[in-house]
């Protein structure tokens, strides 16, 4: 009997497709599994559309103890990553060789607690819009993406990233001329260190955890970052740095931590349901590096986030690697007995946003 699963979503651009995954190389991923980005549509030179399956199951990113059914957040954030990095180099001119550097990004799931689920891979359909180009024609150096996201046409939210891009062939310079020092192979990188106990972040299997013993006051929490250098997830391919997402998990990590020691609330009914960050400086695996939050009430904002979710709470966060704070912003999670609806409650609503 044939497969009544929709193979495509209709878009302006035409049909965005999920039959299969596009190619690695433009998302910077080694291994198929880490391709979640199956299409991408240009519109117009300053938009286009792509789209993502999700995976049902994930030994990095379903490896949670939640028990809200929603989408993990940092899924999320990695499927509009690749649809980011892959649009840099298909439709705004990114040579393949071109360096990646993250200078802030945030997002924004109001539509998160309400998103439909089911048995089915679900289907992730982002619209980008691009602005900011700095550079001369034919040679971007700095945009901003504008992504927002809808799940199987349930509006789950936006992520915004401005990224800047360094020429591959001055990459290795640029940044030992910013470290003072030859940059560390990824072969000579450890993970030492006793980590902190994966139930009180989050997780069951070590492997996920990024953080070592935690630290925590009255206000706040602090622990060092393990790099998970062997996590096959977080580290697809050699780094010469501490990707921004796993600093996002570590962030998260540390929140879920002090979510259930400052306010009893519980892990498995908290989850991130959004953030702001900006980054300084590059954060050197060779270093150690330490994430600090402290709570600061209440959410700030009279805005969609704000009234679509229960509880919010905002961290401030902080990266800090040798005395200096390399990066910093908020996180904001929301604790709820709701689950996601049924899949059945959206049916008939695939369309693109």
């Amino acid at each position: 009997m044939e497969s009544k699963i929709p193979r495509s979503v209709p878009s302006r651009a035409g049909t965005l497709n999920f039959t299969r995954t596009v190619d690695r190389s433009l998302i910077h991923r080694w291994a198929l599994s880490e391709v979640f980005l199956t299409d991408a549509r240009s519109v117009d030179e300053s938009e286009y559309l792509a789209a993502a399956q999700l995976p049902p199951w994930h030994a990095y990113y379903s490896e949670r103890f939640s028990r809200l059914g929603a989408p993990d957040p940092l899924l999320l954030l990695e499927c509009a990553r690749q649809a980011e990095t892959y649009g840099g180099h298909a439709f705004v001119g990114a040579p393949r060789d071109s360096k990646f550097l993250l200078r802030n990004w945030s997002v924004s799931l109001p539509g998160l607690l309400s998103a439909p689920v089911g048995g089915r891979p679900g289907e992730l359909a982002m619209r980008v819009r691009t602005s900011n180009r700095r550079g001369a024609p034919g040679d971007v150096r700095r945009l901003t993406y504008d992504i927002g996201l809808e799940l199987s046409g349930h509006r789950l939210g936006s992520v915004r990233m401005d990224v800047g891009y360094i020429p591959g062939e001055v990459y290795d310079a640029v940044r030992e001329q910013g470290r003072g020092r030859p940059l560390t192979p990824f072969s000579e990188v450890t993970r030492s260190g006793p980590l902190v106990e994966p139930f009180l972040v989050g997780r069951s299997d070590p492997a996920n955890v990024v953080l070592g013993e935690v630290l925590l006051g009255p206000d706040g929490a602090s622990a060092p970052i393990r790099p998970p250098v062997h996590n096959p997830s977080m580290f697809d391919h050699a780094q010469d740095h501490l990707p921004g997402m796993v600093l996002m998990e570590a962030a998260r990590q540390l929140c879920l931590f002090a979510v259930s020691e400052l306010y009893g609330a519980s892990v498995p009914r908290t989850t991130v349901a959004g953030f702001e960050f900006s980054f300084t400086r590059y954060a050197e695996l060779d270093s150690l590096t330490t994430v600090h939050v402290r709570k600061t009430e209440p959410y700030p904002h009279d805005d969609e986030l704000g009234r679509s979710l229960p509880g919010l709470r905002t961290f401030h966060v902080e990266f800090e690697q040798d005395g200096i704070v390399i990066a910093a912003g908020r996180m904001h999670t929301t604790t709820s007995v709701a689950c996601a609806l049924p899949v059945a409650a959206h049916r008939g609503q695939e369309t693109a946003a």
